[in-house]
This record gives C-alpha cells, sequence and structure tokens, in this order.
C-alpha cells in the first residue's frame, strides 16, 4: 500500500514540483536578485508565520480525522472556527510588521503578505484533509492547480512590472482558487460550534508540535534573513535561488513518502498498536532512503550543470557552489522530519521533541552569525546542514525513549550500494554542460541506479527490498 501510494503521490507532488523548477528558471531570469530577495524574504516570512500560527490546526486534523472518521463534521467544525481565530491572530501580526517595516516598498509587501498568509493556511488545511482521508488524487488536483496558477500568473504580472508583487499576488490567487473549486465537499454541512473537549485535545496536542515545526523553520529561513542583514537583499536573493533548488529537487521526493506513509503509520497506530505502526515506519524510512539518495547524488554530483540549466545567469556561480550543501542538508532534514520526529508524535509526547528542534535552531541561529560575515553564502549553507545533523542525532536519541524507533532492515544497505554505483557512472561526466547534457546525466544516474538496486536485490535476497516496500513484511 505505501508504495502504491507513493506512486500516486509522486504524480500529485511530483509533477507540481517540476513547476516548481520552471518557477525558479522563469523568476531568476525575470527578476534582478535585489527584486527576487525581497520575494523570497515576504515569502519566508509568510511560511514562518503560517506555521507558529495554523499549524497546530494542520497537525491536529492529520492525528484525529482517523478516529472522528465516522463523525469528521464535528472535528471541522473546531477546526474551521480555530481557523478564523487564528487568522485575526495574523492580522494582528501584519499590522506590527507593517508599523515596523523600513520603508514604503516593505509596507506595501506586507500588505500583500497577510492575504497570501490566510489564502496559504486554508489551503493547507484542505491538503492535510485529502492527505489524511487517503485521497492522493484529490490532493495532487489542488497541488498542481496551484503550481501552474502561480507560475503562470507570475509570470504574466512581473512582466507587466509588478516586480516583487507580481509573484505574492499570483500566489494569493493560485492558493485561492483551488481551495475554494476543489475542497467545497468536505466542509458541506459543516456547522460552526466548536467541541470544547476536542479543542483542548487539538491544542494540547499541536502547540507542542508548532513549537517544534517553528523551531525547525527557523533552521530553514532564519538564513535568508540574516544574509539580507549582513549582505544585502541582493545577496538574499541570491541564497534563496539555490537554496530552493537544492532542497527542493531532494526533499519534495522525501514529502512525497511522508505524504503517502504518515497516514499509514497513524492507522497502524490505532489499530494494531506500537508493534503494528514499527511495521509501517520500517517501510517508511526504507523507501524514504531508496528516493532520497539518487536525488542527493544527483544535486551533488550536477550542481554546476544543475545551476546553469535552472538559473538565472546572476544566480549560477553561487548556487553552484551552494546546491551539494543544501543538497545534503535537505536529505538530514527529511530523514528528522519523517522518520525520527514521528516517535514522539505517535508517543503523543511532542513537548520533548522540542529540545531537539531547539538545539538545532540555536546552533544554526549562532553558525550563521559568525560565519555569514566570514565566508558569505557558503556559511549559511554549511550552518544549515550542521544544524540538522546536531538535530537528526537529538531526535533520534530522544526519540527512542518514547517511543521505539525501529532500525532500518539490511536491504537499506542495497540502495546506498546503488548510489555508490551511479555516482560512480556520473563522475566522467559530471562536467558536462546544457540543457541536452543535463537530460543525458540524469537519465544515465537513474538508469543506473534503477538497474544497480534490481542486481543488489536479485543478489541479495530474490526480491526482499520490493516486497518490503509493497507489502512491509518478508515471505520467506
Amino acid at each position: 500500500m505505501l508504495l502504491n501510494h507513493s506512486l500516486l503521490y509522486l504524480l500529485g507532488r511530483g509533477v507540481p514540483g517540476l513547476v516548481g523548477f520552471a518557477t525558479i528558471a522563469v523568476y531568476t531570469r525575470l527578476l534582478p536578485p535585489e527584486l527576487y530577495g525581497q520575494y523570497a524574504l515576504a515569502l519566508a516570512g509568510v511560511s514562518l508565520t503560517n506555521v507558529a500560527v495554523f499549524q497546530w490546526l494542520r497537525l491536529g486534523l492529520l492525528r484525529f480525522l482517523p478516529a472522528y472518521g465516522a463523525r469528521p463534521a464535528i472535528l471541522l467544525a473546531t477546526l474551521r472556527v480555530g481557523y478564523l481565530a487564528m487568522a485575526g491572530m495574523a492580522l494582528g501580526l501584519g499590522l506590527i510588521a507593517w508599523t515596523i517595516a523600513p520603508d514604503a516598498q516593505w509596507r506595501y509587501l506586507v500588505v500583500l503578505a497577510v492575504p497570501l498568509l490566510w489564502a496559504q493556511a486554508w489551503f493547507d488545511l484542505n491538503l492535510r484533509i485529502a492527505q489524511s482521508q487517503l485521497a492522493p488524487a484529490r490532493y495532487g488536483m489542488m497541488s498542481l492547480a496551484k503550481a501552474v496558477l502561480a507560475l503562470a500568473t507570475g509570470t504574466g504580472l512581473i512582466l507587466l512590472g509588478f516586480g516583487a508583487a507580481g509573484p505574492l499576488l499570483a500566489l494569493t490567487l493560485a492558493t485561492l482558487l483551488p481551495s475554494l473549486v476543489l475542497m467545497s465537499g468536505p466542509w458541506r454541512g459543516v456547522g460552526w460550534r466548536p467541541a470544547p473537549g476536542l479543542t483542548r485535545d487539538l491544542v494540547a496536542y499541536g502547540l507542542p508540535l508548532t513549537a517544534t515545526v517553528a523551531l525547525n523553520f527557523v533552521v530553514s529561513t532564519s538564513d535568508r534573513f540574516l544574509v539580507a542583514w549582513f549582505l544585502g537583499t541582493d545577496a538574499a536573493g541570491t541564497y534563496a535561488a539555490g537554496y530552493e533548488l537544492g532542497w527542493t529537487a531532494v526533499l519534495v521526493l522525501m514529502t512525497i513518502v511522508n505524504l503517502a506513509g504518515y497516514p499509514l503509520v497513524v492507522r497502524a497506530m490505532e489499530t494494531s498498536g506500537p508493534e503494528g505502526a514499527q511495521v509501517q515506519l520500517r517501510q517508511n524510512g526504507l523507501l524514504l532512503l531508496a528516493v532520497a539518495l539518487p536525488a542527493l547524488v544527483l544535486v551533488v554530483m550536477l550542481a554546476p550543470n544543475l545551476a546553469r540549466v535552472v538559473l538565472g545567469a546572476p544566480f549560477r556561480a553561487e548556487g553552484a557552489r551552494l546546491l551539494p550543501w543544501i543538497g545534503l542538508a535537505a536529505f538530514l532534514a527529511g530523514a528528522m522530519l519523517y522518520y525520527t520526529n514521528l516517535a514522539f508524535q505517535l508517543s503523543w509526547r511532542t513537548l520533548d521533541q522540542i529540545w531537539a528542534a531547539a538545539a538545532a535552531a540555536l546552533v544554526n541561529l549562532g553558525l550563521n552569525v559568525l560565519w555569514i560575515p566570514r565566508f558569505g553564502l557558503l556559511g549559511a549553507a554549511w550552518a544549515t546542514l550542521l544544524a540538522y545533523g546536531v538535530g537528526l542525532v537529538l531526535g533520534w536519541w530522544l526519540g527512542r525513549r518514547v517511543f521505539p524507533l525501529p532500525m532500518l532492515p539490511v536491504d537499506a544497505l542495497k540502495p546506498v550500494g546503488a548510489a555508490l554505483a551511479m555516482a560512480l557512472a556520473l563522475w566522467p561526466c559530471r562536467t558536462w554542460l546544457g540543457p541536452l547534457a543535463l537530460a543525458v546525466q540524469v537519465g544515465l544516474g537513474l538508469l543506473v541506479y534503477a538497474g544497480a538496486l534490481a542486481l543488489l536485490d536479485l543478489a541479495f535476497g530474490r526480491s526482499r527490498l520490493f516486497q518490503l516496500l509493497r507489502h512491509g513484511t518478508l515471505v520467506r
């Protein structure tokens, strides 16, 4: 089931991910680093506020909707009222940001950011409903519609002279329309009266996790603001472009596995207890490794050509230097977010998770302050990599104390071996440049990886790996 659902989410999240690469390519060609930096900083502020204010609603939805499957209207009514209350809080935060904005341009961007925040939070809540209801087709249609609308409308507005405001206006429209058109059904007939006991449960479960996710966002977004502080908005734009390219290339595949696997883990926990959840977690971890390693090898080995093909000319040199480090950071982040952190969520010990996230955030902030003035953009990338390494190690150590996280099976060595074979095959052609060369490099790498993985699986246990990924057990 995990493999089947992951393939469906691959279409639903992978295709929008390709549109996301196109978005980076178009925007970095149409916007200079200064304007791209304004757009990236505004978007980072919206994302961080979205997590800090609204994340507890989405986390509670994922955790509690399986238990309220027979009467979801009770949960949805509580969530809708909670969303409206948090939207009011977000407006207050927007007024504060408008007051302290340094100039008229930034005040204008704040005015655009508040509606985007509302639309994005509502869109994300509806995405989680589709995910929890095991509806990858609906999830995919929403994600694809958002990506295509944002790119098309944002490109048009930039060409009309809207500058950094163009992509923000486009993104607001692109997040609002799919939510209204594609997700009206689940809310039909839902009232406006929250359940007090359920509200308390949502807050108790979600707030500690919200703090954790917000701290993780500090690791992934604070560097943009610190780069802007030390080096200027144009440097922040250059950094953001390279960061998004490397981050998306690796983490989007791990996110797809988590989208398919997390609801299955929760359902296994509800129906079979910790033992059933461990079986599903082992599957999730193995598939995470199998899909992330080839993406990581491609980003590390092909960084110069990837930056040359995707990024605009002012962003390429720094992007090529950043890509390997950001790719490694994304790999560690995915392992932490989608594997070790699940121990705290399954055990309801979400408060304990804060310690690992806080340590990672402190490491990231401290190293950014020390390294950005000395090493520039590479210092920010190194700080991110080390911070996620600290978070992963601490998360594993603390997580095993509250929930028995399973070790990955010996079959996990097969993707590692296949990734090494892939890297060796790409080494002779790593310096090739151009779009055609990139297509050949990616095709060759994936072909070698798939062939090596199949050969290793046949040589050391016939079809054991694919059997484990599909069914979660090994039939001997």
